[in-house]
């Protein structure tokens, strides 16, 4: 099986590049790909939000989110969406309304809601593997910084894959740990993933480019999930 985690669209901001966010969905449906949604789909400017997108934005939030389920709609109908989480660009309107704008995204479309972090199991044939996902809270700019979020996150969580949106960062990395067996009355080895969910907003005309933020890579990464052994491969 394949899951490709998506995040960070900031659909309604002007330099969101919606055109390759919905060649990476239609290359999910065309192929049966699963979409893991990590958050920060919608800009959500506010009127108190942090920086300029309540003037610059191309739509209002409401627009946003209907636009947002418009883009998921064929993929959660194929049952290829495992979740969706918050981000803190959603959570500016659960803040100043209490009012859960995801919650109601996954309610119309059918899928489970995630929150901001969470836990899930994934069974491929007899493998099953354990997942962490988080929309993340990191500041770092920086890609070796940003990489360093997320291998922080999984000194304090056991999981096979631990993925981490917000820094836009695209990358992934495999810790190798060592910890005593007692079954087998010995030292194993065992492999933890970890990656950066990308993002599909371009650096020209940003807030990134005005504070001097590293380009990112647009895209998603993507997970091959193995049935016949216990094997993780990324690709992006």
């Amino acid at each position: 099986a394949e899951v490709i985690f998506f995040s960070d669209l900031h659909l309604g901001y002007p330099t969101a590049n919606i055109e390759k966010a919905q060649t990476m969905l239609n290359y999910a449906k065309e192929h049966r790909i699963y979409i893991l949604i990590v958050g920060d789909i919608i800009e959500a400017g506010l009127r108190d939000s942090v920086g300029d997108s309540v003037y610059r934005q191309k739509l209002n939030p409401q627009e946003q989110m209907e636009q947002a389920i418009e883009f998921f709609e064929p993929l959660a109908k194929d049952n290829l969406i495992l979740g969706i989480h918050s981000g803190n660009h959603e959570d500016r309107i659960t803040k100043i309304t209490g009012i859960d704008i995801t919650k109601i995204m996954a309610k119309v479309l059918g899928i489970p809601y995630l929150s901001y972090s969470s836990w899930s199991l994934l069974s491929v044939g007899r493998q099953k593997y354990s997942l962490y996902a988080t929309h993340g809270c990191s500041a770092s700019v920086m890609e070796h910084t940003k990489l360093n979020a997320v291998v922080k996150l999984g000194k304090m969580v056991s999981a096979d894959i631990v993925a981490y949106a917000h820094t836009h960062g695209l990358a992934s990395d495999v810790i190798l740990r060592q910890y005593y067996d007692s079954r087998q009355n010995k030292i194993v080895e065992d492999k933890q993933y970890v990656c950066l969910t990308g993002s599909y907003l371009e650096w020209d005309g940003s807030y990134a480019q005005q504070k001097n933020y590293s380009i990112p890579k647009i895209g998603s990464p993507k997970v091959k999930l193995f049935a016949d052994r216990k094997d993780i491969h990324f690709s992006f």
